[in-house]
């Protein structure tokens, strides 16, 4: 009794040696779970850019057709019809910023596609409109489909709490892959200076993102909203950048993010 106890025991311990190595080998022959691929919504053009109340609002059309007459318009560069426009005022003055872009068709699928698009920041010095900034974009007719603002990204505050209006514009876009294989820019206005970040979507050929130079300079408040604002694009499917690229800016102070 005692000896077949003896090499009962043994042998019930191979077995359970046995079980857990398979089940070990069968788990770690698994394939790694894939992630979901961010099915992205498509970005609406009448989206309100973010504002501070305290500085800013947005005109409505009424205003906008007193404020911006032919001559204005015409003085400004303006071509396109303004869709959107805002008034901001902060201790070195009194702004505008209108947005405009042109439509370039209406598809079958009643989608409406806009090949360029305008926009203009005034300073209004006794009712005197002078040109601060400007930006212009069209759509590269080969591969691009559609371009337009990303407003859910823009900003209209004072970010770095400094009493003077800083500005993060948005806009972007789409390819034949949607958001797939378009562009996005982000404009940051501090200070009376522009400094942009350009990114490149692309599954085929890969990914490029420039970033100016002078970003690194920003106040950090300002670095961080545009670090939550990439993160977001990210999370929405609307951008997809580089593995690392957080670490790279705050670590490298990166200029170029490449995934080729």
């Amino acid at each position: 009794m005692n000896k077949l106890l003896l090499i009962g025991i043994p042998l019930l311990f191979l077995n359970s040696c046995k079980k857990q190595v398979k089940e070990t080998t069968t788990i770690s022959e698994k394939e790694p779970e894939k992630q979901e691929a961010v099915i992205a919504k498509p970005i609406q053009r009448n989206t309100s850019i973010s504002l501070d109340t305290t500085f800013a609002r947005q005109l409505s059309e009424k205003e906008i057709s007193s404020i911006f007459t032919r001559r204005r318009e015409f003085k400004l560069g303006i071509s396109n019809d303004i869709f959107q426009a805002y008034s901001y005022k902060d201790k070195t003055g009194e702004y505008y910023l209108a947005l405009t872009d042109h439509r370039k068709t209406i598809t079958e699928e009643k989608d409406t596609l806009y090949d360029n698009i305008y926009l203009v920041s005034v300073n209004n010095t006794k009712n005197q409109f002078k040109k601060r900034s400007s930006a212009t974009d069209e759509i590269d007719g080969d591969w691009e489909t559609s371009i337009g603002y990303w407003n859910m990204y823009s900003e209209i505050s004072d970010i770095d709490n400094d009493s003077i209006v800083d500005l993060i514009l948005v806009y972007g876009t789409t390819g034949q892959d949607m958001y797939n294989d378009g562009k996005a820019k982000i404009m940051i206005y501090h200070n009376n200076k522009r400094v942009s970040i350009k990114h490149q979507n692309s599954d085929y050929d890969g990914r490029l993102t420039k970033i100016n130079s002078k970003f690194y300079s920003l106040p950090e408040s300002i670095q961080n909203a545009v670090k939550d604002k990439m993160k977001l694009m990210v999370k929405n499917g609307h951008a997809v950048f580089t593995e690392d690229w957080e670490k790279k800016m705050a670590n490298d102070n990166a200029t170029r993010l490449e995934d080729l």
